[in-house]
């Protein structure tokens, strides 16, 4: 484990006997801010003499940066921190939890002490273990009156803004010349209770931009804990589009392709078509490598992701993907079932599951397998072209050592929905707050997101239905 110089705020560096353990392989990158705030935590006085307290804390930070979250369990943090037995129970030994709540207090006493000026915050939320971390919102410092001391008092008027002090200080001379006194009471300045009017709102507008400034950190921590279970450094990330050619073809054939077809190419050779002169051309359409424009633009936007990590990131063609990248690598998988087969693995683990009908007169589109009262069995853009709809779902990999996820419409507007609704982290935070586990990592969930379609393109994504769990009896 790679230490840092002290500051000047800090005491003496601590050296943590966790340092075999977690040097083991290569160090963490000395210069994360991360991995500095929390050595400077670990050296200060809030947490006193305690060697276990920055044990606990170095160690799950490491394991953070190094987005091995899915070691950061109590039973995990009780052997390595605690020296507990490799089979102890943590429900008869409740040392972590324990431990757990001195650290969270200690951490918050940190920060309003030897830690006010820390550009960055570090918290770790009740109910798991995983660290959390947001920069510090730039507000202006507060007075004891619990006003920002930004803000000045012109003698014989209230607390203003600087931005209309100075106006302030031109219009007051002339509002008091018509101040009164009302009989048998105490004199009423108007020019001071306009001043008093201006503090108060402006203190209430710090408090709101404060809280606003909050809740993006918060909601920005969540969607990196979510990209961060997709893209990690042990594994290979593959985004796979939608083969769009395969969808012509099969439209053409009226004719499904399954997955065994799929990956064997027979297809394209073995498939008969009677009486029909176009059969080749038609056939050949399944080999080419045609994709949506909406496809190319969702994984543009992922390479663009903080949390990415570019060297495991595989942009794979459909009919290139093979069985084993889903079992040993995490996956994003885009389009329905008719242009991704490889869907088709994952069809017990979905609640809402596509299904396209060639008959024109009976709906497609995804099936509410338990639904329930008050919704529909079925979300379809039939009878209504101004609809359409897509779903995330978020499952795990074929050997449940890693994630998948699935994007996919009933059309590209409906992808495009679904994509654009999975990029924004205020529009995810509900869900990903409800799959949260007390590890700190995410269950699978699913969402249906519906949204208007104008010319081929969405608007207004929204959540229509929400699962979070998988589907009964899996």
């Amino acid at each position: 484990m790679q230490t840092l110089e002290p500051s000047p705020k800090a005491e003496p560096v601590f050296l943590s006997r966790l340092d075999g353990v977690l040097g083991a392989e290569l160090p963490v990158d000395a210069e994360d801010r991360r991995w500095q705030l929390a050595m400077r935590i670990a050296a200060s006085g809030s947490l006193g003499r305690s060697g276990l307290l920055s044990d606990f804390l170095l160690y799950i930070v490491d394991r953070c940066i190094r987005g091995r979250t899915e070691e950061i369990t109590e039973q995990q943090i009780g052997v390595i921190v605690f020296g507990r037995a490799e089979n102890y129970d943590p429900n008869d030994d409740n040392i972590v939890r324990s431990y757990a709540r001195k650290l969270r207090k200690r951490i918050e006493g940190y920060f309003t002490t030897e830690g006010r000026e820390e550009p960055l915050r570090l918290e770790i939320p009740r109910g798991g273990y995983t660290p959390i971390f947001s920069d510090t919102p730039q507000v202006l410092p507060e007075t004891d009156d619990g006003i920002a001391s930004g803000v000045t008092e012109p003698q014989g008027s209230g607390v203003s803004h600087p931005a209309v002090s100075e106006r302030l200080e031109v219009i007051s001379p002339v509002i008091q010349d018509f101040s009164y006194r009302a009989p048998g009471h105490f004199r009423i300045i108007p020019g001071t209770v306009l001043a008093l009017l201006i503090g108060v709102l402006l203190g209430v507008g710090i408090m709101l931009l404060k809280h606003s400034r909050l809740m993006e950190s918060r909601q920005e921590a969540l969607s990196r804990i979510f990209w961060r279970q997709l893209f990690s450094r042990d594994r290979d990330t593959f985004v796979v589009p939608s083969d769009d050619g395969l969808v012509i073809m099969q439209r053409l054939l009226e004719r499904p392709v399954p997955l065994t077809e799929y990956i064997n190419g027979s297809y394209r050779t073995t498939v008969k078509i009677d009486d029909n002169p176009d059969a080749k051309d038609i056939l050949k359409l399944g080999g080419r490598r045609f994709t949506s424009v909406v496809d190319l633009d969702f994984a543009a936007r992922l390479a663009q992701l903080k949390d990415l990590v570019p060297e495991r990131m595989m942009i794979r063609y459909a009919h290139d993907l093979r069985m084993d990248d889903l079992r040993t690598g995490n996956a994003i998988l885009i389009g329905s079932d008719e242009s991704n087969p490889w869907l088709e693995l994952f069809r017990p683990q979905l609640h809402f599951r596509f299904r396209f009908d060639p008959d024109p007169d009976k709906p497609s589109g995804f099936v509410n397998l338990y639904p329930r009262p008050g919704e529909a069995t079925i979300y379809t853009t039939k009878g209504q072209q101004d609809q359409t709809y897509g779903i995330i779902a978020y499952l795990p990999n074929l050997s449940e050592t890693g994630h998948v996820l699935i994007v996919a419409g009933l059309n590209a507007a409906g992808t495009e929905a679904a994509t654009a609704f999975l990029l924004n982290p205020k529009s995810m935070m509900p869900t990903l707050l409800q799959a949260r586990t007390a590890q700190g990592n995410l269950q699978p969930f699913e969402l249906l997101v519906g949204a208007g379609n104008v010319a081929t393109n969405a608007s207004t994504p929204h959540v229509v239905l929400e699962r979070i769990g998988p589907p009964p009896g899996h």
